[in-house]
């Protein structure tokens, strides 16, 4: 036998191992492989975020307390009730938020002064949580104009709600923005934006911000009418939305972030270890509205 022939044989066979390693391979991906997902203890979720208008004079508020459910229910979140809820600033002036609608807690006596820090204190099933937050003031939002995307053309790629700003020179800045699109907020649980937009000042802190476009990803067309808000957040706030944003826009690769719990503000001082889920913030908001020409 020839040494070429020798070698043909030889590949074949090992053509062979290969396609049977293909077929094992293929015939152990069709496996269903059942995981049990053990529920943990039922955890207070907390959604409060106290506003205020720059240049407005607001009073209402409102706190959404649910809990925590099994990982694969298709049931709505249960509503925490029944809570006791107050808000205490750092002069301890106190206001209750009373409980209107099953797990949400409003008040219209709450306003809302820039430089004083506010304590929100929950007490529910004998637990008390708190979680303390300072009022930052907002730049202001100096224009909001339509433009396309950086190197793109308006024709084949639309216009975005573009905004122009000055950041406050001399001081650490954080901020967060919502946009509005004829009244339907662009980042909700069904839609495909799934992460805040948040950003530090560190690198334009006193400058002016020029053709910032926060939703850049979201076309907007003719006639629409767009709301652009823009949130002062403090530095734990902002952390606690870049972990956050790492975790839901993770792409299950190996490189992706690992998938683990993300720790929030609101502790509880009752039980130390039953921290609850959620964050307690408090921010200054300036908009601006316009109609896409």
């Amino acid at each position: 036998m020839s040494f070429a022939s020798e070698r043909s044989m030889r590949y074949a066979r090992y053509a062979r191992y290969v396609s049977l390693l293909a077929l094992a391979a293929l015939a152990s991906c069709e496996r269903v492989v059942g995981i049990e997902v053990t529920e943990g203890p039922e955890r207070l979720v907390v959604e409060a975020r106290l506003e205020a208008v720059r240049g407005l004079v607001v009073s209402r508020q409102e706190i959404r307390l649910s809990t925590s459910a099994p990982y694969f229910s298709n049931t709505t979140t249960p509503p925490a009730r029944d809570a006791v809820v107050e808000v205490v600033d750092e002069e301890n002036a106190r206001v209750r938020l009373a409980e209107t609608s099953p797990g949400v807690y409003r008040t219209d006596s709450l306003p809302l002064t820039v430089g004083r820090s506010y304590t929100l204190q929950i007490r529910w099933k004998g637990d008390v949580y708190e979680a303390t937050e300072r009022l930052v003031e907002v730049a202001p939002i100096d224009t909001l104009y339509f433009r396309a995307r950086p190197n793109k053309s308006a024709a084949t790629d639309g216009v975005r709600a573009t905004i122009d700003l000055r950041d406050p020179a001399g001081t650490a800045n954080y901020y967060l923005w919502d946009q509005f699109i004829d009244g339907v907020r662009t980042v909700a649980p069904d839609t495909l934006v799934r992460v805040r937009v948040v950003a530090s000042d560190e690198l334009f802190n006193g400058r002016r911000v020029r053709v910032f476009q926060p939703f850049d990803g979201i076309a907007v067309r003719s006639g629409q009418e767009v709301r652009i808000r823009q949130y002062s957040i403090s530095e734990a706030m902002w952390r606690y939305y870049q972990a956050l944003g790492a975790q839901t826009d993770g792409d299950a690769s190996p490189f992706g972030v690992p998938s683990a719990s993300v720790r929030g503000n609101v502790a509880n001082r009752t039980r130390p270890d039953a921290r609850a889920l959620g964050y307690f913030s408090v921010s200054q908001v300036a908009e601006r509205v316009a109609r896409v020409p």
